[in-house]
């Protein structure tokens, strides 16, 4: 197998694990966490995304079980990416989630959403009528 990859290419481990499924994996590879030769694509990976690898650890001692590795810059289109473009936000500190969604949908910091819960009042149960 090739060991260059270029940008929008298939990724060497959907070729060396052609199927990502439940099962046992016949050609696992070494996991990056726990280093155990257990690591194997995930049944959710997406192959026609190559800039995007979801993993899965059979180690049962691992703590990083589920993984996703993706490619942040391949000198291509990866900044354009929703995933890659969301982790920049993150990792820059100007990620503000009220300025995520539409106007109309409210957001709350925990401070309001506790602030509320003071406004709390009891519903008005509809009872039947009661005929005499």
């Amino acid at each position: 197998m090739s060991e260059k990859w270029e940008a929008g290419d298939e990724p060497w481990l959907r070729r060396h694990q052609p199927t990502a499924n439940y099962e046992t994996e016949s050609n696992p590879v070494q996991c990056m966490f726990c280093g155990g030769g257990t690591l194997k694509r995930s049944a959710s990976d997406r192959p026609q995304d190559p800039g995007r690898l979801e993993l899965y650890c059979d180690n049962g001692a691992c703590d990083a079980r589920e993984m996703i590795l993706l490619v942040e810059r391949d000198g291509n289109r990866a900044h354009e990416r929703a995933d890659v473009r969301a982790l920049r936000l993150i990792d820059s500190g100007t990620l503000d989630i009220h300025t995520a969604f539409p106007p109309e949908m409210k957001s709350s910091d925990l401070f309001e959403l506790m602030e509320d819960r003071l406004n709390v009042v009891e519903r008005r149960m509809r009872r039947p009528k009661v005929e005499d």
